[in-house]
């Protein structure tokens, strides 16, 4: 029963008891209202109260799955930041390497056809 509806009721009651101030069975009406008013307001807050646990329960449940994912991101994140710089240190070994074995190629190469060390008066120094 809502506040307003009861309060109606209510007043009407205690109007007609105060005219009838013998009749008892205006009496027991009143108190029948005063326990109904009571059972709907212990209902209606105990659904309020569950309406709360379940907000609460979906909360935590949520903040619960951002959190997760939120970690899953971060360590998704760093494993891919960690493998892109293992990357990037293997290649640039690979091209030193490579540059490397040119220049032994290279100066190899100069020493078996003579060109290597400069000979003074042949074209050289």
């Amino acid at each position: 029963m809502k506040s307003e509806d009861f309060d109606k009721c209510r007043q009407f009651l205690e109007k007609a008891i105060e005219i009838s101030t013998d009749n008892g069975e205006l009496l027991k009406v009143y108190l029948r209202l005063i326990e109904l008013k009571s059972e709907y307001d212990k209902e209606t807050d105990k659904a309020w109260i569950e309406k709360e646990i379940r907000e609460a329960e979906f909360n935590t449940q949520y903040q619960t799955a951002v959190h997760t994912n939120n970690t899953d991101l971060d360590k998704a994140y760093h494993t891919n930041n960690t493998n892109y710089g293992m990357a990037v240190s293997q290649q640039q070994g690979e091209n030193y390497r490579h540059y490397q074995t040119q220049v032994h190629g290279t100066a190899q190469s100069a020493m078996q056809h003579g060109v290597w060390p400069p000979q003074v008066g042949h074209g050289g120094v």
